[in-house]
């Protein structure tokens, strides 16, 4: 069985990274991360600290503004706004509900604690 490509490099399979207990996908090329419906705003509860593992990469306009495919149904993630800060444009399928986060987007939103 094939694993989940990254929605942004494409070619490059996601890798699983454990934190506290949730599983959630990373790309070890761009650095950008998937979670599955409710994933991230359970890990946003958690101590910066423990998220370090997730913290890689640095934000790059290029991949902010390039459409990608959900790694889990292949449908066209959309790009919104962030809620928790408006000023960062994440991805979201809108059949799984998942979402990814560029390179360095985790720690954007972080730091708007």
């Amino acid at each position: 069985m094939q694993g989940m490509r990254c929605p942004k490099c494409n070619t490059r399979e996601l890798v699983a990274t454990r934190v506290r207990g949730i599983e959630v996908d990373q790309c070890p090329a761009c650095h950008g991360i998937w979670f599955d419906e409710s994933e991230l705003a359970a890990l946003l509860q958690a101590e910066p600290s423990e998220l370090k593992p997730l913290t890689r990469g640095r934000t790059d306009p290029g991949s902010d503004q390039q459409k990608g495919a959900c790694p889990r149904d292949g449908r066209l993630l959309m790009r919104v706004h962030s809620t928790r800060n408006p000023r960062l444009v994440v991805d979201v399928c809108p059949g799984c509900r998942g979402l990814w986060l560029d390179g360095g987007e985790l720690t954007a939103l972080l730091q708007t604690r």
